[in-house]
């Protein structure tokens, strides 16, 4: 019923049939349209702030359907005033809404006022504002001019427009009033879809008018056809109105009822029509003093209309006469019209009943009245139902002539309408819809599946923790029992243990003993493997000075001799040359006799590590005769061995403080390992490759850093990660301790605060880079 009244209301102040107004304001977050209007109009009369009336204004503006034209004029001539003085930037868009209204009233300048009305509009929108009324009367001026193409072209535009700024009450009226353009060109398909969508929009924020979209949509399924759809969307209108409060006087089931008397009309449920229709008509608001007063007649019409046309369903004619007499006074009383009020067909009831009582004259100009005003409306629907009327009627009188015109003209308008409509009469929203419910709820399953998933293993492992806990609990008492009968036993058993746990000490304290002197072994071993490849080295450098020794002593030997019989034969030249030739050996044996003693006397320099003290070192000087040692080494255990050195040492390297035989033995340990990685890829027999060795030093930000890089297999990541480790090797059992690598890492790091890193590539070769800081260690 608040739906009706709401309409009436709008009828009598000129505005659009809205079934219930939503408020003003930018945003949907207040609730005043749930206000009575009365209470409002009270807090009013209290207010004397300017702010405070300003604001209480506005919220009686939201709710201008409940007013008369008398109390619009004075609502608007304070509101307007006031706007002004406040200098408030809305008070342009309510001037040119008022000044559209005024012109749409009077009627003569409809153009004007549609222009005055959208600008209106355009100021709301600039500013953020909601203007639901404001749309309406902009719908209404272009139904009045007769452009139904433009009406829908401008609500779609702003529909789009309110979509995209996110403005949800203009957004919701806007599909209200698409539905309502739809449904009075008789698609109830697209009129249907836009009323769902706006009681969806409403739903988080206005619950009264997601029950009025509701209602509308099953009043609208009625009229198309589907009763059940009808009646499934008024319960839920009326599941909706039974959780919001309730005005006091004020039925707001009674439009429920009425839309549920079309359904069960439909259905042929004639009884039910006509119990809903006396609800209906029992729920009129009976309090004619409150602010919903003014449209309790037209309530009344439309509801004695409706029970009417009930008791010509059930063929109570009789009982018809005087609910149509009554009705007409009202509808004449007031100038009601076809299109007021839902479709007041009044008209139409009396042409079935005067049918009925056999009054076909009569019952002719009912009919063909509803038909003049269906076609004045513009609607669709009523128009194609009142010419099937007029064509059975015509049809039943024996006049075919006119029989088959209106029945003609009923199928070229059903024809233009059957593209519109769906086989089944089911608004094609509800599939839309159907399948984003169903998608949420796939989406819904699937979160309900994690979360179960998630409770079924929070599950487990509580089972498990208290499993876990009682067997915890079950050892404790097990635990305790054992150690109260060995309490029992201790006595007896305390020497025993006494003895058991000496030589398990004694066995502890051997086993670490013979730890730490496998450990002093195999790091001795591993001295030992370097000492013996610095005196492999070492051996093979002296024997090529030895070796020239040896030969040039034989050679000078045997010159002797010549010189002896020279001498004897008083030859004196050859005296002279061959003493000469023995002189000349006796110069490079003399020579390579120093070159030896000096390779000694260098060895004996960088063996001097018994004090461990740091000395000044030339790292260059080291490095290259290390190198030297560790390839003639490698070449004394292997003839056939040979690679390249290339050798790149820094000019002007600073001397640094290292304990040089410490450091010249990590250096023949990083030497042997280059020779022993290309010795190893030589092996392979590869193709073309050529077996290189390179060292090189340099001076980089305080520190000399010493590269060696061998063209040899390469290392793996994995293998790179544990290359420092003690005892890791990749050389074949009894070739290596793995504590070579280690312990010239220990040396670097630990002992002269140095740095020792690998950079490896498979089948790409090692670079080993050695950082000395050039002031010692800090």
């Amino acid at each position: 019923m608040r739906v009706f009244l709401l309409l009436a209301l709008l009828w009598l102040s000129a505005v659009p049939a809205v079934r219930a107004q939503t408020p003003l304001h930018p945003t949907p977050s207040r609730r005043y349209w749930e206000a009575n209007p009365d209470s409002l109009r009270r807090v009013l009369d209290t207010q004397h702030a300017d702010t405070a009336r300003l604001r209480t204004l506005l919220h009686l503006h939201e709710m201008r359907g409940y007013r008369s034209d008398a109390e619009l004029d004075k609502l608007d001539q304070e509101l307007l005033p006031l706007l002004r003085r406040l200098r408030r930037p809305e008070a342009a868009a309510f001037r040119l809404e008022r000044a559209g209204y005024q012109l749409a009233k009077a009627g003569n300048a409809p153009v004007r006022a549609l222009d005055s009305l959208r600008a209106a509009v355009a100021v709301f929108d600039r500013l953020g504002w909601a203007c639901p009324l404001t749309l309406s009367r902009v719908a209404v001026q272009l139904r009045k001019l007769n452009r139904p193409a433009a009406q829908r072209a401008y609500l779609q535009a702003k529909l789009a427009q309110y979509q995209s700024r996110g403005a949800p009450v203009n957004m919701a009226h806007c599909h209200r009033l698409l539905g309502y353009y739809f449904l009075n060109q008789g698609d109830y398909n697209h009129g249907i879809g836009h009323y769902l969508r706006s009681a969806d929009v409403y739903r988080p924020f206005n619950r009264y008018n997601q029950a009025s979209e509701l209602e509308t949509a099953g009043e609208a399924y009625a009229a198309w056809g589907n009763p059940a759809k009808a009646l499934h969307y008024l319960r839920q209108g009326q599941a909706v109105e039974a959780t919001l409060p309730q005005r006091p006087g004020y039925d707001a089931n009674a439009g429920i009822y009425w839309g549920m008397v079309q359904a069960y009309r439909r259905l042929g449920n004639y009884p039910a029509a006509l119990r809903h229709a006396d609800l209906a008509l029992a729920g009129n608001p009976a309090d004619t003093t409150r602010s919903y007063a003014a449209g309790v007649p037209v309530i009344q019409a439309y509801g004695l209309a409706l029970k009417s046309a009930v008791l010509l369903d059930m063929k109570r004619v009789a009982e018809a006469r005087p609910l149509l007499a009554r009705a007409q006074h009202l509808v004449d009383s007031l100038h009601l019209g076809l299109f007021f009020s839902n479709q007041l067909e009044l008209d139409a009831t009396w042409a079935r009943y005067y049918a009925a009582r056999h009054e076909p004259a009569r019952a002719e100009a009912a009919w063909l009245a509803a038909y003049r005003k269906a076609c004045a409306g513009k609607g669709v629907p009523l128009r194609l139902a009142y010419l099937r009327a007029l064509a059975d009627f015509y049809a039943r009188q024996g006049r075919t002539e006119l029989a088959g015109r209106y029945a003609r003209l009923g199928l070229a308008l059903a024809d233009s309408l059957s593209t519109q409509q769906g086989a089944f009469h089911v608004a094609g929203y509800e599939a839309e819809r159907a399948e984003r419910a169903q998608q949420a709820r796939i989406q819904s399953l699937r979160l309900a599946q994690v979360q179960q998933a998630f409770r079924a293993r929070r599950q487990r492992l509580l089972l498990w923790a208290t499993l876990a806990g009682l067997a915890g609990l079950a050892g404790l008492g097990l635990v305790l029992w054992r150690a109260n009968r060995q309490k029992q036993q201790a006595n007896a058993l305390l020497h025993q243990q006494k003895a058991e746990i000496q030589a398990q000490r004694d066995q502890t304290t051997r086993a670490l003993t013979d730890l730490r002197a496998t450990q002093a072994q195999l790091i001795q071993k591993e001295k030992m493997a370097s000492l013996g490849e610095l005196t492999a080295g070492i051996a093979h450098e002296i024997q090529n000075p030895l070796n020239f020794v040896n030969n040039f002593s034989e050679v000078s030997n045997e010159l002797m001799g010549e010189l002896e019989e020279a001498q004897a034969a008083g030859d004196g030249e050859e005296v002279a040359a061959l003493a000469a030739d023995v002189r000349q050996n006796l110069g490079k044996i003399t020579q390579h006799g120093q070159r030896a003693a000096g390779i000694v006397k260098g060895m004996l320099e960088h063996s001097r590590t018994s004090t461990g003290e740091r000395a000044p070192t030339d790292l260059n000087r080291l490095c290259e005769e290390y190198l030297h040692l560790a390839y003639q080494g490698l070449r004394a255990k292997d003839k056939s061995f040979n690679a390249e050195l290339r050798i790149d040492l820094a000019p002007e390297l600073p001397q640094v403080r290292v304990v040089s035989g410490d450091v010249g033995r990590v250096l023949l340990n990083l030497f042997s390992n280059a020779f022993y990685a290309v010795q190893q890829r030589q092996r392979t027999g590869e193709a073309g490759y050529r077996p290189t060795v390179s060292l090189a030093t340099a001076r980089v930000n305080g520190h000399v850093e010493i590269r060696v890089r061998d063209n040899g297999p390469g290392m793996s990541a994995a293998v790179q990660a544990k290359i420092f480790q003690p005892f890791f090797t990749t050389k074949p059992t009894g070739e290596g301790t793995g504590l070579g690598l280690s312990l010239s890492h220990d040396i670097i790091a630990q002992g002269h605060g140095g740095s020792l890193t690998v950079d490896s590539q498979e089948g790409q070769g090692t670079t080993i880079h050695l950082g000395l800081p050039v002031n010692g260690p800090s």
